[in-house]
């Protein structure tokens, strides 16, 4: 670990001079600019813009150390951590993007891989970029690594985040296939329920909570020891297991480094109060029946992953959508006031949230190699968008999906 970037431009002590100035921005936000070749070099920037920017919790620096040392090193993904300053030396922009091939290219993207529903940069309040000052700051960090960078592939950003509009929007980009679904949560959680859902609809799941209860005793429970965090973690692992069988899909979970990475982020800061994932269950007695995993950052919930029994005499009471209530009563219970399920089509993310996010995807090229990659990557986006906003084609899509995962487990 290193506590210089390998390579930089501009003057020397930049991170201390940073600290005496306020937040309004000059003409030339990106003057300067540094590549860490891994986040603890970045660390005093990144603590000082997370401080003052809007940004979604999946660019928390814990969240993504956690990703880098489990999945993103055995993905062979290399943290590329661009910080820019402007003339005054105040830090203006730090992107957290990580090196990986794809090919014979070197393609620079946002940490956090699927894991991350969200994915943008840092930036300081009052920045405002034209498009060639954001697409000189790239090609500039692409000059600084070895072997160099061939582009830049930016999925999945918001347009904007909490009301602060996304200064990538600047770049030349494609609507991306999915859009995000959030809330706006009341104070009053009987208030909200009521706005999201019927009462018919609301009778019939108390119906379902009463069979369940049946069962064994239902309860909420919220992680807040490590013993319980490791239980809900472990049947979130059987259950999503049993249900990608049942789908005859490859386990989208699987692999050692995915459960180390989130057994880290659920159990790192728990003692305090403040896990960077904070997991919810939904016992039956004994038994988990549903899993519900998020992060929690100034005052939004932004679920992650969620899982649920798939026993029949369970599964047809809907633990999982159960819990997603009990949730979101806890939440108003804390006074967060927004709640999202990420990325991704599912009725149950319809029901909840009345909003849709608009994502987009942004390419950017440094080689000639790089620009006809970045051209079928944004055809690529396209396509896949194009099949999700279609439903004949989605169902064809989803039907060889599971055929092929079905031929593939024999």
């Amino acid at each position: 670990m290193t506590d210089a970037p390998r390579f930089a431009t501009g003057p020397t002590g930049l991170a201390a001079a940073s600290e005496s100035f306020g937040p309004i921005v000059g003409p030339r936000p990106f003057a300067h600019c540094a590549v860490f070749e891994d986040l603890a070099g970045a660390r005093d920037a990144w603590a000082e813009l997370e401080a003052l920017a809007v940004a979604s919790p999946y660019q928390n620096y814990r969240f993504l150390d956690a990703w880098v040392r489990t999945t993103g090193r055995a993905r062979r993904i290399e943290p590329m951590i661009v910080v820019a300053r402007d003339e005054a030396a105040r830090v203006t922009a730090v992107l957290p993007l990580g090196r990986l091939r794809r090919g014979p290219v070197w393609s620079a993207e946002f940490l956090g891989g699927r894991d991350a529903n969200f994915k943008m940069g840092l930036f300081r309040p009052g920045v405002e970029a034209s498009r060639e000052a954001v697409v000189d700051l790239l090609r500039r960090a692409a000059r600084m690594t070895r072997p160099r960078v061939d582009a830049f592939r930016l999925t999945g950003q918001p347009i904007s985040w909490e009301g602060a509009a996304n200064p990538m929007t600047a770049l030349p980009r494609r609507p991306s296939p999915s859009f995000g679904h959030k809330s706006a949560l009341s104070e009053d959680f009987d208030a909200w329920l009521a706005a999201h859902y019927s009462k018919d609809t609301q009778k019939k799941l108390r119906k379902k909570a009463r069979r369940l209860d049946e069962i064994g005793p239902l309860e909420p429970i919220l992680a807040k020891d490590e013993a319980s965090a490791r239980k809900i973690l472990a049947a979130f692992q059987r259950q999503k297991e049993a249900r990608m069988r049942a789908l005859g899909s490859a386990n989208a979970y699987e692999g050692p480094h995915t459960a180390r990475f989130f057994e880290i982020a659920a159990t790192q800061g728990l003692e305090q109060g403040a896990p960077t994932i904070e997991l919810h269950a939904l016992t039956s007695g004994e038994k988990i029946v549903a899993t519900f995993g998020g992060l929690a950052q100034n005052r939004r919930f932004s679920g992650m992953f969620i899982s649920f029994d798939t026993d029949p005499a369970i599964s047809r009471c809907s633990p999982g959508q159960l819990l997603i209530l009990e949730t979101v009563r806890d939440l108003v219970a804390r006074g967060f006031a927004t709640f999202d399920l990420g990325a991704g089509e599912a009725d149950y993310k319809d029901a909840c949230c009345e909003t849709e996010e608009p994502l987009f995807d942004a390419a950017v090229a440094v080689t000639p190699l790089g620009a006809a990659f970045g051209a079928a990557a944004m055809l690529n986006g396209r396509i896949k968008r194009w099949i999700k906003h279609t439903p004949w084609a989605w169902t064809l899509a989803e039907r060889l999906r599971r055929q092929t995962g079905r031929l593939r487990r024999g």
